[in-house]
């Protein structure tokens, strides 16, 4: 959670013998038992049926450890280019790594022989231009200025953060200010940019070779200055014993667990549904608004053929992805309700912060359409399937957030000058 925030506990400190830590325990513990009924019924109902019911499970079970683990894609970052903590840029990484690993499992059962013609079913393999800096600029910038990316947001509203709310309305006006822009944007480099699945060139061995190179390059150079050393638990309770499953809720998980558990859940995710990903349902929310106010083009073109996180028509009003993505705020909400961690909090200065965390959210959104995805679906899941344009995102996230720093310390400077 941000540090400007202000802060109310409602379920006390999590100590065993507070009873306000029992209840607290005790509600998280029906919360998970309906999250575990819904998705049971989801499998049997008609019109849902297996592929819901593992989207509930996979996304409680992702709002879960990222919540336990504060698995926040610019959070990790920013303890590092700030404070110079690696742990959680290192969580990130140690995620990628098991997620590329069990991708290209899943790849070689199902596409003996990489070199041919077509892709891996639903992977994430988009086309690589200058939209996917221009649109991971936007997204690093809207990270910064918004404090969190997607998924981040949605995780920080189980945990009670008001804040995350115009960050998300924001997101869908600048879904909707991406598909105002998309044809002339894949007129200009998107239709005739190549897709480029490195398997296809180096098969699956010499490509998870050199994505693992790429990984634990960018490992040694996060920790070369050293990784902290942290006991891993609240020092508050460190003289409190604690019994199963109550030890879990104990402080915060270190980020390389939260790691391998995200890349273990998206691996699963995509053998039995798709890749992870979080924001098709928030585009199509906002282009269903856009086309009831007539004002985007009749015809979005090649946008439905692009693999990606975007915006598909699927039947009925309760699509996969908006039932993944409200487990995963579920999940998050038992496991900080579970830690005594579900604390509701308002910035400070409540309409400065609510407007940078609007703007913010509408770069989000902008840079979520142009780029066909956020961190989770064209950054984590485009890498994990060996695709360039993943990489290329990542190039345009970075420089954003950087960038985006770098300006807001010279605003400060400035006027702490005058």
């Amino acid at each position: 959670m941000d540090r400007d925030l202000f802060e109310l506990s409602l379920i006390g400190t999590g100590d065993d013998s507070d009873p306000s830590g029992r209840i607290g325990g005790f509600l998280s513990g029906i919360l998970f038992v309906a999250v575990l009924s819904f998705a049971y019924w989801l499998h049997s109902a008609e019109g849902f049926g297996r592929e819901f019911s593992v989207s509930v499970l996979a996304g409680s079970a992702l709002g879960f450890v990222m919540q336990r683990s504060r698995f926040c894609f610019f959070c990790n970052f920013r303890d590092y280019y700030q404070g110079g903590d690696p742990r959680g840029t290192l969580g990130i990484l140690s995620s990628l790594a098991v997620s590329v690993l069990g991708t290209f499992a899943v790849f070689d059962a199902w596409i003996p022989s990489p070199e041919a013609e077509y892709l891996p079913p639903n992977a994430f393999i988009g086309p690589v231009h200058v939209h996917l800096l221009l649109g991971g600029f936007s997204f690093g910038l809207g990270m910064l200025l918004s404090g969190s990316c997607i998924s981040g947001h949605l995780y920080r509203i189980g945990e009670g953060s008001f804040g995350s709310f115009p960050a998300l309305f924001g997101a869908g006006i600048g879904f909707i200010l991406g598909f105002s822009t998309w044809n002339r944007l894949y007129g200009l480099w998107i239709a005739d940019a190549p897709v480029i699945w490195l398997p296809h060139n180096l098969g699956y061995a010499g490509s998870a070779a050199v994505i693992l190179a790429v990984l634990f390059a960018a490992a040694l150079w996060v920790s070369k200055d050293g990784i902290p050393v942290s006991r891993g638990t609240d020092p508050s309770f460190t003289n409190v014993r604690k019994k199963f499953p109550r030890v879990l809720f104990e402080g915060r998980w270190p980020s390389w667990i939260g790691g391998i558990l995200v890349g273990v859940i998206s691996v699963l995710y995509y053998l039995r549904v798709r890749p992870l990903g979080v924001t098709s349902e928030l585009g199509r929310i906002s282009i269903n608004a856009a086309n009831h106010f007539g004002i985007l083009p009749d015809r979005l073109y090649g946008l439905d053929a692009i693999a990606g996180c975007v915006t598909k028509a699927e039947a009925g009003s309760w699509t996969i992805n908006a039932v993944f993505v409200l487990s995963l705020v579920a999940g998050s909400f038992v496991s900080s309700f579970a830690s005594s961690q579900f604390r509701p909090s308002v910035p400070e200065a409540p309409w400065h912060k609510i407007f940078l965390s609007w703007f913010g959210g509408i770069l989000l959104g902008w840079g979520a359409c142009v780029s066909i995805g956020c961190t989770f679906g064209t950054f984590f899941s485009g890498i994990s399937a060996g695709s360039l344009s993943g990489f290329v995102f990542a190039f345009g996230l970075i420089f954003g957030i950087l960038s985006g720093n770098r300006m807001l310390n010279g605003a400060d400077k400035n006027s702490t000058k005058v």
